[in-house]
């Protein structure tokens, strides 16, 4: 499987490629993930979908886009890596939700696809990249939960260059129309759950 790299400048198809095949080496050798939840809903009380679309961007091995598939949402995945592409495809045939997964190819420094359309769940998980939050909350449905966390530097043994800043995410989520439900940081890690308002205006 290509990366789709029409729409990329020339000057960052060596960035896009080397993107791939770090993540490729990463996954190789990775254990087939379990369906699991995103970081920090056990520490909000929030009424998940169980029903309409999600998106999981950066979605790795797919633990979280089965997980969503598996509560009955049509769930797209992005990731730029192919290793993990195919191993959430075999991941929901293994579980039997092969049918509601689309994942799909894609380097995020590019931008989300112009395609996409709303979605009920957003999920973004230990992917840093602060311009891409506001077009995930405009991704949101009315009244849509986005569940995003990041590596940070709150807490962590040692810092590293994915880590963001103290508070980055939560700022970067507050400055958007969503209502924030969760901001926690510490332990190297840092969860915002956000809630998107009912009503709201889309650009048309």
């Amino acid at each position: 499987m290509d990366i789709e790299t029409s729409h990329i400048p020339t000057g960052t198809l060596r960035s896009v490629r080397g993107d791939a095949e770090r993540w490729d080496e990463r996954w190789a050798g990775a254990a087939p993930a379990r369906p699991e939840p995103p970081d920090g809903l056990g520490s909000v009380s929030v009424d998940l979908p169980a029903a309409g679309r999600a998106l999981d961007v950066a979605c790795g091995m797919g633990g979280q886009v089965v997980w969503a598939a598996r509560r009955g949402l049509d769930v797209v995945g992005l990731d730029v890596s192919p290793v993990a592409v195919e191993a959430t495809w075999q991941l929901a045939r293994a579980h039997g939700v092969a049918r509601r997964v689309d994942v799909r190819l894609h380097d995020l420094d590019a931008g989300l696809p112009a395609d996409l359309g709303r979605f009920d769940l957003v999920i973004c998980q230990r992917f840093r990249a602060p311009g891409i939050v506001p077009a995930l909350v405009a991704a949101l449905a009315d009244g849509g939960l986005a569940v995003l966390s990041v590596l940070s530097a709150v807490g962590a043994a040692e810092p590293g260059p994915h880590h963001a800043p103290p508070g980055e995410l939560a700022a970067v989520v507050r400055a958007t129309d969503a209502d924030v439900l969760l901001s926690t940081e510490g332990d190297g890690r840092a969860v915002v759950v956000a809630r998107a308002p009912a009503g709201r205006a889309h650009p048309g």
